[in-house]
Parts: structure tokens; sequence; C-alpha cells
């Protein structure tokens, strides 16, 4: 990592700089990924019957990076804008009596890294999937919903740096429970944990993620509400032959988001999240993220 360069006798500044960019590209893709993760009122067992379109639009941005728990890089000047596509179907599952919602997400967007002026668009890798819930009662505000995702390596750009293109497989095990405390306030935690595969071009090995997401909320009516979430992830090491390319995770990251029905099929949501803590990886300074929902 970038943290271990030594600088060679007689390089320039622009010289180091460009050997600073390309470790830092290298490391994007599987550092600053744009990913759609569990949201408030996402394990929300909906009828079935139930079709849902969401487009969401995120645009994290991040000036540092860090390595071992170390700042590496202070001027990073990393931009996403991405746009995602979901399609969700909420169906009884093989005539169980239980409702599943098999699933296609499908990323998009532009990454712009200032420090390298380096300049990527295009399609991410693909999502698909779907959660199982052995609860899911609308009247007591209780769900239990068990998901698997499975992303290919469908996106542009692979080895280059591309912020939604991992050129690797990866499986994603997921557990959901929303409990409703009182009248007006409801909690949700999804504790996730996601295996990949080694990278296709270079073969580096990763090891598995394990992420905790809780969101607390507050429902002003039955249409709005406001939360509060926090996110914690470890693991997610890379090496190549032995050699480390990327540190454990330990990242926090706390946010904010308001939810409100504009009518009876259409939902607005926004979000505010920040890296609170960051030991690897580009520290996200903020994330202005707005979700567009129709249930049809």
């Amino acid at each position: 990592m970038v943290k271990y360069f030594t600088p060679i006798a007689g390089a320039s500044a622009s010289g180091l700089r460009n050997v600073v960019s390309g470790c830092i590209l290298a490391a994007l893709s599987s550092a600053a990924q744009a990913e759609v993760k569990p949201d408030p009122g996402d394990y929300t067992a909906l009828p079935k019957g139930t079709d849902v379109l969401a487009i969401y639009q995120l645009n994290p941005r991040g000036d540092e990076y860090y390595s071992g728990g170390h700042k590496v890089v202070d001027d990073l000047d990393l931009k996403l804008n991405v746009g995602v596509l979901r399609l969700v179907h909420f169906t009884d599952f093989f005539g169980t009596g239980y409702t599943w919602d098999p699933q296609v997400v499908i990323p998009f967007g532009y990454q712009e890294v200032g420090l390298s002026d380096s300049k990527t668009s295009g399609l991410g890798d693909i999502t698909f999937g779907g959660t199982l819930w052995t609860i899911g009662d609308l009247e007591r505000n209780e769900h239990l919903g068990w998901s698997v995702f499975v992303t290919a390596p469908t996106g542009s750009d692979k080895n280059q740096g591309f912020g939604l293109s991992n050129n690797r497989w990866a499986v994603d095990f997921q557990v959901g429970y929303i409990k409703g405390l009182t009248d007006k306030i409801s909690w949700d935690v999804i504790a996730e944990s996601e295996f990949y595969s080694d990278q296709r071009a270079t073969h580096s090995k990763k090891d598995p993620l394990l992420q905790l997401h809780n969101h607390l909320r507050y429902n002003f009516t039955s249409e709005t509400y406001a939360a509060i979430t926090y996110r914690h992830n470890w693991g997610a090491k890379e090496t190549l032959d032995g050699v480390t390319l990327a540190t454990s995770h330990d990242n926090g990251t706390a946010g904010f988001t308001v939810a409100t029905m504009v009518n009876k099929q259409l939902q607005l949501m926004g979000q505010v999240m920040r890296d609170v803590s960051v030991r690897e990886g580009v520290k996200i300074d903020n994330s202005l993220q707005f979700r567009l929902a129709y249930f049809y």
C-alpha cells in the first residue's frame, strides 16, 4: 500500500504523485464501492403480488484514504455520481405460504479522482437474489427475513479502479429483523456477511466482509418517518501471493434518513451518510442519497 512506498532518489514530485495515484486507483474498486445497502424499512414483507420499481441516486465524496488505520492520502478528491435501478417482486415462496422477493439491482455511474485526473463511467456489477420472510406481520410491525444476493463481474472498465466494477464474484448473506417498539418507534437490525471469489485478472484473494446495520425509526405518520443509522464493517483483507494489498476493515458510518409517501404508490427518500471511523479505504466525508420507489 501507499504508506509503505519508499521514494526513489531523484524521483520527481509528479512521478511520486503518479505512483500514489496508481496505487489508490487499484484499490478503489474494493474500497469505495457505492453499494445499495439495506435502508430503514427494507426488511418489511409487503403483500404478495406487490411490485416495486426503485431508482437510486448516490453521490459519495471523499478526500482521505486510510490503510491499516493510518491516513496515507489527504487530497484524493474522489467524486462518485451513481444511479441504481432496482426491480423487486413480492410473491409466494413456491406454495409454502411464506413471502419472498426475487429482485435485480443494476448500478451505473460516473467516477472522478482529482488526484490522478482520472474519469470513468459505465455499468457496474449487477446483483440478483432475494429475501425470504419467516415472519411478516404488518399489523404488529414485526418482520424477519433471510437474504441471498449474488453479484456478477459484469461492470465496465474492469481493473481500472472503477468503484462499481470489482471483477470478482460475490455472494452476500443477510438476516434482517424489524420490531415495532412502540406505535411510533421501530428498530431495524441487519447482519450481513459477504464472500468473494478470487479477482479474475490478478487472482488476488479477499477475506469475507462482515457488516452490521442498525436503523432507529420514528414514524410521524403511517406515511412519513425519520431514522438514524449506524453501520459497521469488519474484514475484507485482500492479499496477492502473500502480500497484503488492503488490510482488514474496521469502519463505521452514521446517517440520517427522511422518507414519505407522496401518494399511495410513490415514496421519496432522502439520506445523508458520513464515515465516522475508517481503518481501510476511502473516508466518505458525505454522501447525499435519494431514492424514488414506485409500488404497483
